[in-house]
This record gives structure tokens, sequence and C-alpha cells, in this order.
């Protein structure tokens, strides 16, 4: 799967007509809800695409959004800590994902973009996926975290110019730390810095688009990253 064909299945995950476009790009299509967070499942010959809806900020689904704000670092089952609210969010979805998933064969590749790519990265851990591609991803763990990440996990992050978004949350406190203290958060995957401008998935379609045509991000941009 080519990153353009990742960024367009994560930009599908927020349309109300998303079975009917991936039907035009040759995908299979079986949404997965919660009461706050979705993902939808696609298949195409020998290729299998599991895509988290980000933040929306408008109607019943900004719920969800809610998730971006519980930045307190939890233990989660693997190694280091991880974004409690990420945590929450995708084991809202991890169930019905995994019995989606059932008997596939050939290749898993995770996407998403904002919140839905910290929840397809932390999801690739759990299900086994080759390949994830996320999109402005937040960070989403600690240091110990990101240093037990699979290496057998091909992960990329695509980074566009001013995508403040992208390089947030900076600090989380421990949870149950006694006395408290916080702990740096850590970017996972290998980072793609992109020449489109801003956060919105349209904005990271297009920065991909010029990076295929050979335009880079300047270096200027990315301090912080």
């Amino acid at each position: 799967m080519s990153p353009l064909d990742a960024a367009i299945c994560a930009r599908i995950a927020y349309e109300t007509a998303g079975g009917a476009i991936a039907a035009r790009f040759g995908y299979s299509y079986a949404p997965v809800a919660s009461r706050d967070h979705f993902a939808w499942i696609g298949r195409k010959r020998d290729l299998t695409v599991v895509a988290f809806r980000g933040s929306i900020f408008a109607g019943r689904e900004a719920r969800g959004s809610i998730s971006n704000l519980s930045t307190d670092l939890i233990r989660w089952g693997g190694e280091g800590r991880v974004h409690e609210g990420y945590y929450q969010g995708l084991w809202q979805l991890l169930g019905a994902v995994q019995r989606e998933l059932r008997g596939r064969a050939g290749e898993l590749v995770l996407t998403g973009h904002s919140m839905g790519a910290a929840l397809a990265t932390l999801a690739a851990t759990l299900l086994e996926a080759d390949r994830v591609h996320a999109f402005a991803s937040p960070r989403l763990g600690n240091r110990a975290f990101a240093e037990s990440y699979p290496r057998a996990i091909r992960g990329t992050r695509y980074v566009n110019r001013c995508d403040v978004l992208a390089r947030m949350p900076i600090y989380g406190e421990v949870q149950g730390s006694n006395p408290p203290f916080r702990e740096r958060y850590c970017h996972i995957g290998r980072p793609v810095r992109l020449p489109g401008l801003g956060h919105s998935m349209s904005a990271y379609i297009e920065g991909l688009r010029l990076h295929r045509r050979g335009l880079r991000s300047h270096p200027s941009t990315e301090q912080g990253e």
C-alpha cells in the first residue's frame, strides 16, 4: 500500500458515505463503531487495511475528541506507559476489530489521522500488523514504550509543516506515582516530513502529492519535532 493510498483510507474513516467511497477504490467496507470512536476494515486482494478515525469537533461524534485530553501515562500490558485517552479509546474498538480480522490472510496495514494515527500505532502491537501509516500522529507513550516498540512493524509517521498538534503532548503525569512526577512523551515510527501546510487530512493528502513531485519540507519548520 502506498502512502497516498493509506491517506485516502484514513480520510474515508471521516466520511459518512465511507462504504461507497471505499468501493470506488476497490475495497470492501466493514465499519466498527463504539460510542465515541470509529474504524473501518477493508480488503482488496491479499491486503487488509484498518483505518481509525481521528478527532471530530462538531456533532455527536465530537465526544471522541475528549480522549485527547486524558494525557496521564498509564500501564497498558506491554513495556512502558502510554497515553490514557488513546489506550481507552482503542479498547472501545479492539474486540470488534479483532473479530472482523479472524481468518484474514496477507498483509495487514493500519492507518489513521491525528488521534486515529495514535490508535493505529498502538493497535498494531496487539493485532500483529505488518505496516503502519500514521498521519499527523500525536505522541503516544514514554521512552520505554518507544524503545520497546516492535521492530517487525514498519511504522512511518508523516508530519506536515506547521502542524503543532502533531508535536503534542509533551509531558504526561505518571498515573499512580507517589510523589507525583511527569515523563516526556516520545514519538513512534520513522518520520517523513511533508511540504503540506496544516493538520487537516486534506492538507496531508496534498503534502503527499507535493512530496511525490519532489518538493521537500523546509528543515527550519521542523524544530521541536
